[in-house]
């Protein structure tokens, strides 16, 4: 943060029910230890801010570089690294684990950190333009914020070995044959398309959003099994909300008459 802990590379701002943090580090969006702490503050503010889903996007010609390197050098012993990667990748894991749909929308070149941290949102929006890299291996690295694991969660394993291990540059189109994007769209309608899709998700029931993303979460750390037992948990207090109630009513109501159901405004309660 600033010295007057007002935020010099991520800003968060809320539009109507809708949260967008949005990086911008010129040239490159590349993130440095500030820039890590920025970002985790951010989240912090989503999380509070009552938002009903998210955005992350940047700022300039790029989404992001990735990390920072050139400031590595000065995290000299192994106490230092870990308190920085800590830092940083608790940032991620934060916004991996609000209750609220979040969505990355990419332009021009999403790397290492970058490509890692729009996998750490649940839907990626790309441009046909953008362009996605693990490079860390040509600086004798790893993903250092959990990219090979998440690729292998949403493409397989096979998928993760060759973006990490041979650093290959692989466009939208690729992305999304791969299934790592939700969507590709014309580079013009990025930010429109993917505000349009924010608002979609952010007028439906965000309670079961939330329960969504739990099952997902069960089912990445322990298959279906683990998943049906989570699910049987949450199903009661889902069958509990206001949105339920309130959507079965207007069902029964439709059934009844032999029309459509109106388009309902969630609460999220």
């Amino acid at each position: 943060m600033a010295q007057d802990d007002t935020p010099e590379f991520v800003r968060f701002h809320k539009e109507g029910d809708v949260g967008i943090i949005t990086l911008d580090r010129e040239p490159q969006n590349r993130v440095n230890r500030q820039v890590a702490a920025e970002l985790g503050h951010a989240v912090s503010a989503a999380a509070q801010s009552g938002a009903r889903a998210l955005i992350v996007r940047a700022e300039g010609d790029n989404f992001c570089w990735g990390g920072d390197f050139r400031e590595w050098p000065q995290f000299s012993d192994y106490l230092k690294r870990r308190e920085r990667w800590t830092l940083s990748n608790g940032a991620l894991i934060a916004l991996e684990n609000l209750p609220i749909p979040t969505i990355s929308v990419v332009h021009g070149n999403a790397f290492g950190f970058g490509f890692e941290l729009a996998l750490h949102t649940d839907m990626i929006i790309a441009g046909e333009s953008a362009q996605f890299r693990f490079p860390e291996a040509t600086i004798a690295v790893f993903p250092l914020a959990g990219g090979a694991q998440r690729i292998a969660e949403r493409a397989g394993r096979n998928a993760a070995a060759r973006l990490v291990m041979l650093t290959e540059i692989i466009d939208a189109a690729e992305a999304y044959r791969l299934n790592l994007l939700t969507k590709v769209l014309p580079d013009a309608e990025l930010q429109s398309g993917a505000m349009e899709i924010a608002v979609k998700l952010a007028s439906g029931p965000t309670r079961a959003h939330a329960a969504t993303k739990m099952m997902l979460t069960a089912w990445a750390s322990g298959g279906v099994p683990n998943a049906d037992a989570q699910m049987i948990e949450l199903i009661p207090n889902i069958l509990a909300t206001d949105d339920v109630e309130t959507a079965i009513k207007s069902a029964a109501e439709a059934l009844a008459k032999g029309g459509e159901r109106p388009t309902l405004k969630f609460k999220g309660t």
